[in-house]
């Protein structure tokens, strides 16, 4: 293939990508109507509209040589067709294997650039075989029921067991590194109007290169004439033969006294003019910004559309029954935080799914509705802010608990809760590791969601706050900027040299003295709001030496408190001297693997000053020791750290010790236990801090140790995590009903996971 094929290929692509994320879109908006409507007019005109979508993708997939998903798109047409004549019956099994096809058809959709066949990762010909399945079975299903079969009934029982007893990850086995649900668009659609707006309005630039013009010429001629009067002024001698001054030394200082009257008037009104034309000029510079970044204003429909199915799915995950309502998806938002609060989004209706929405017998015994609802409202200010609610009618948050954990992780002292009010205690729930689950999984309960959530809303100039209500609800309100504002940044100084660091960085600039410096296992610390925090010098992290600097002598220091994805760190300064707006620039090719520097930015004299890179901050920091500038040994005190104690139950070798070096090089003291019986052992007559421990052990298995050491009211308040194979939903359930703090799942199981779980039940 030639390279101008090639290029025409990748257009293609590009183009069919966009078109099939449509088609997909609609057809699991179709499905999602077909499963929740009871009108059969409804579902009729939905099932013959799948299939014409379907029929559309086979095609566009055929025209680009695509036959994984033409063949898919083909099963699910015949099926569609066939429903849309009478042909079949639709099923509860059969709008299960349609949604499967339809996951199957996105991982498909996300690979479209990919040369590899990855027919076989995705299992394809199990999807074909099951869409078979439920098809020649409800075709023999409807000929019973014509001919008045008695048996069917039966019959159709098994078929709906076999067809359901397929799990979906035999179906479809995913690669990690496959990102869903969405197809990401390459090309972005503006409106013809936005772009004649954006024409007009850079025409009217043009003025101002006239304008420019002319105030230029007007400086220039003034120059002039100071240099024409100073030339002039140098070649008099106003000294006579004699040594006395001459009478036109009068006569010429009259005259200068006059020149500079005339050119202080003409300056005067000069700086007068270019003030308005400043003035004008940021006008005609900010409307035109606006306008540029109203082209990458999307509808809030563009994102939320996967939502639909995400609540369907996760519903059914719990075991609920739940209605999503979307109101104000219309309204537009810069693309890039549109994609940016994505995730957030999904964890906080992943959070009322699980946490928030009881369970159908729940409900009703609490007088509700079986039915729980979650509503996503989207509005738009005056003030062109945009506010996204998220609405469930589920328990709400319970109080008492989140003030527990939060005291548990000394983020409140004890009875400094009489001291907040309602809301502020709510506000609580996004600091990182509260938690109002009292089980840990693989997947919740780790109290570090929210604070993501809550630092990326953050991150993009916005606000979170939440209201709840007992067996009421919780009722989130996001407030986003509409479209994304220019860079924001600190100014400091060090070591004579200045830096920007982003303002979304900097939690908070301080003053402290030498006494508050804290060596804590040979690290220099401080301790901010009763958490401690490493401490470094800028200068010492960024290797910057200067040889005119004298040793530090003051008994006070400037800190800046750096917070970057839940990592903290303070670093001395010279100077903070306020914060800075303006664009960012990157370095070049040259340049780009600079460690700690993220681009630069042009400060308002015209000097160029480089913007550090938060997050390789934290790593450099790690490395840096506090120089010799900084001498507070004699004033800073040691605190002993005493190392917690975790016991370890594992039958197998490997395991036993893979957890162990996990643990120990965390920092915990390490001991193991060959089984529930031996853990139970060593319990009686040795102290520990928590333990963890397998499922399937000989003579005395995880639950049967964690209930027994629930039955001893020793241990009654000893953190127990389960690690095993067993990942069933049942499983899960019976590991906290045991009474255990964390269950984790081996085959999702990350160093990191254990870690995490650990410190936070600690």
């Amino acid at each position: 293939m030639d390279k101008s094929q090639e290029h025409f290929l990748k257009e293609l692509l590009a183009e069919f990508k966009v078109e099939a994320s449509e088609h997909y879109q609609n057809i699991v908006n179709g499905l999602i109507t077909i499963e929740k409507t009871k009108d059969t007019s409804i579902k009729n005109s939905s099932i013959e509209f799948i299939f014409r979508e379907v029929h559309s993708l086979k095609g566009a997939a055929r025209a680009v040589n695509l036959l994984d998903i033409e063949k898919l798109c083909m099963s699910l047409e015949n099926i569609f067709n066939s429903l849309k004549k009478g042909q079949s019956n639709l099923s509860s099994p059969m709008v299960e294997s349609f949604h499967k096809a339809a996951d199957l058809l996105n991982l498909l959709l996300t690979d479209v650039n990919n040369d590899k066949n990855n027919s076989g990762k995705y299992n394809l010909t199990q999807i074909l075989k099951n869409l078979e399945f439920v098809h020649q079975n409800s075709l023999s299903r409807k000929e019973e029921k014509l001919t008045e079969n008695k048996t069917s009934t039966a019959e159709a029982d098994n078929s709906i067991i076999v067809t359901e007893s397929i799990p979906t990850e035999t179906i479809i086995e995913q690669d990690d590194n496959i990102k869903q649900p969405s197809v990401e668009h390459q090309t972005v659609r503006i409106s013809t109007q936005k772009l004649n707006n954006l024409l007009q309005q850079s025409e009217e630039l043009v003025s101002l290169k006239s304008t420019f013009e002319y105030y230029t010429n007007e400086l220039q001629n003034i120059q002039y004439q100071f240099a024409q009067r100073y030339r002039k002024a140098n070649k008099k001698d106003f000294v006579s033969e004699n040594g006395h001054l001459d009478e036109s030394l009068t006569e010429y200082l009259a005259s200068e006294k006059t020149f500079s009257k005339k050119l202080d008037d003409e300056l005067y009104l000069l700086s007068k003019e270019m003030e308005q034309f400043q003035r004008v000029a940021n006008r005609m510079i900010d409307e035109l910004l606006h306008d540029v970044k109203t082209t990458l204003l999307f509808p809030f429909s563009s994102m939320l559309n996967i939502f639909p199915k995400l609540v369907r799915d996760l519903s059914k995950e719990y075991e609920k029954e739940i209605d999503l309502e979307i109101v104000g998806d219309t309204i537009e938002i810069d693309r890039r935080i549109l994609e940016e609060i994505k995730d957030p989004l999904i964890h906080l209706i992943r959070n009322c799914i699980d946490h928030g929405i009881e369970s159908k017998s729940e409900r009703v015994a609490k007088g509700k509705p079986s039915k729980g609802n979650i509503e996503i409202r989207i509005i738009q200010n005056i003030d062109r802010k945009i506010e996204l609610h998220v609405t469930d009618n589920g328990a709400g948050m319970d109080k008492a608990k989140i003030i527990h954990s939060a005291q548990k992780l000394g983020i409140l002292k004890p009875n400094e809760e009489d001291k907040l009010s309602d809301s502020e205690v709510y506000q609580l729930i996004f600091s990182s590791g509260i938690s109002t689950s009292p089980f840990i999984t693989d997947i919740s309960g780790r109290g570090i969601g929210m604070a993501i959530v809550s630092e990326k809303v953050t991150k993009l100039g916005g606000t979170i706050e939440l209201k709840t209500q007992k067996d009421l609800g919780t009722h989130f309100i996001i407030s986003l900027p509409q479209t994304l504002s220019t860079f924001r940044g600190v100014l400091i100084k060090t070591n004579e040299q200045l830096f920007v660091i982003p303002s979304s960085s900097v939690e908070r600039a301080i003053r402290i003295e030498s006494s508050d410096v804290k060596t804590v296992e040979s690290r220099k610390t401080i301790c901010h709001k009763n958490e401690t925090i490493a401490l470094a010098a800028l200068s010492d992290v960024l290797r910057i030496t200067n040889q005119n600097k004298k040793k530090s002598s003051e008994d006070h220091f400037h800190l800046l408190i750096l917070n970057s994805a839940q990592r903290k760190i303070a670093l001395i300064v010279d100077e903070i001297l306020g914060e800075q707006e303006g664009i960012v620039k990157d370095l070049g090719l040259q340049l780009q693997h600079v460690n700690n520097i993220a681009g630069t930015t042009i400060l308002g004299n015209g000097k160029i000053v480089p913007i550090l890179n938060p997050s390789e901050l934290m790593d450099s920091t790690s490395q840096a020791i506090l120089s010799a500038d900084y001498a507070f040994e004699n004033k800073a005190s040691t605190e002993n750290i005493v190392q917690k104690s975790i016991l370890v139950a594992e039958d197998s070798i490997t395991i036993r010790t893979l957890l162990r070096n996990f643990i120990e090089n965390a920092g915990f003291l390490v001991k193991t236990a060959v089984d529930g019986q031996e853990a139970y052992n060593y319990l009686q007559n040795e102290s520990f801090d928590l333990v963890v421990s397998d499922i399937e052990m000989p003579r005395m298995n995880g639950f049967e140790l964690t209930a027994k050491i629930r039955e001893n009211r020793k241990f009654a308040d000893l953190p127990i995590v389960l690690v095993t194979a067993l990942e069933t939903a049942d499983d899960k359930q019976r590991g906290m009903q045991a009474g255990a703090n964390a269950y984790i799942v081996k085959s999702s199981f990350e160093k990191s996971n254990l870690i995490d779980t650990i410190q936070r039940l600690l």
